[in-house]
């Protein structure tokens, strides 16, 4: 038998890029970037409901998050700051982000569930 596995998704609405916020963070000075990275990091935190983390002990700092999502350390840490202003993430006590209204784009399926009868 093969074995099953859960997977994750970000579910966008189609009018996802006419969002006020989104729309604001594009019109920026290298917005495109910040928003590249906007979706790259919801996308890392899917696992971990909303948190940028490594693993349970090790948030993830700009330097890693620039390495992961392969842009400038420096455009990653303005883009955070930025993202914290319009309320997209959020600084937990342990030092990890939060992804705000991450639970509005999760999805969530298993092999076993996308199975034929």
């Amino acid at each position: 038998m093969s074995e099953n596995r859960k997977y994750y998704y970000l579910k966008l609405k189609d009018n996802y890029f006419d969002d006020d916020v989104v729309v604001l963070l594009e019109n920026m000075q290298d917005g495109i970037l910040y928003s590249n990275i906007l979706l790259k990091l919801y996308l890392k935190s899917l696992k971990n409901g909303g948190k940028l983390q490594l693993d349970e002990n090790i948030p993830y700092t700009a330097q890693m998050i620039a390495t992961i999502t392969r842009h400038q350390v420096g455009t990653v840490e303005k883009a955070i700051q930025i993202f914290m202003q319009l309320g997209l993430v959020e600084p937990l006590d342990n030092g990890a982000l939060y992804m705000s209204n991450i639970e509005l784009l999760i999805g969530k399926s298993s092999t076993e569930g996308e199975q034929e009868d």
